[in-house]
C-alpha cells in the first residue's frame, strides 16, 4: 500500500508470481522462502526482520531518508504515475525507459529545476 502498487505491480517488481503475492495477502503462505523474501525486501525497500515477523524498524535503513527532524519517518518513494502502472512501465525495453528518461529530464530542465 506504501507504494500503490497491484499484486501485479508488487509481482513484476519482486520477480515473483502474482500468485505468490496473493497468497502471501491472504495468508494462505505464512512465510516467504528465503529468496522470496530477499526479493520482496528489496522490492519493497523494507527491513527482512519487519517483513517476516513485524518487529523492528519497518524500512531498511540502506533506502531511508535520513529524516528532517527526529519527529518524521521516512517513507519510500511512491510509484508517481498515476496513469502508468509500474507493471506496465517494466514491460518496456530499455531503449524506450531510456528515452522516457530523457523526455522528462528534458522537460524539469526546461522548467528550469
Amino acid at each position: 500500500m506504501l507504494q500503490g502498487w497491484t499484486q501485479k505491480d508488487l509481482a513484476v517488481a519482486s520477480n515473483l508470481s502474482q500468485s505468490a503475492i496473493g497468497n502471501y495477502e491472504s495468508g494462505q503462505r505464512l512465510q516467504p522462502s528465503s529468496d522470496a523474501l530477499i526479493k520482496l525486501t528489496r522490492a519493497l525497500r523494507v527491513s527482512p526482520m519487519w517483513l517476516s515477523t513485524g518487529e523492528g524498524a519497518m524500512l531498511n535503513s540502506g533506502y531511508a531518508d535520513v529524516p528532517a527532524n527526529a519527529g518524521d519517518i521516512a517513507q519510500p518513494p511512491v510509484w508517481p504515475f498515476e496513469s502508468v502502472s509500474y507493471a506496465t512501465y517494466s514491460r518496456l525495453s530499455s531503449q524506450e525507459k531510456r528515452q522516457i528518461e530523457l523526455v522528462l529530464a528534458a522537460y524539469i530542465k526546461a522548467r528550469g529545476e
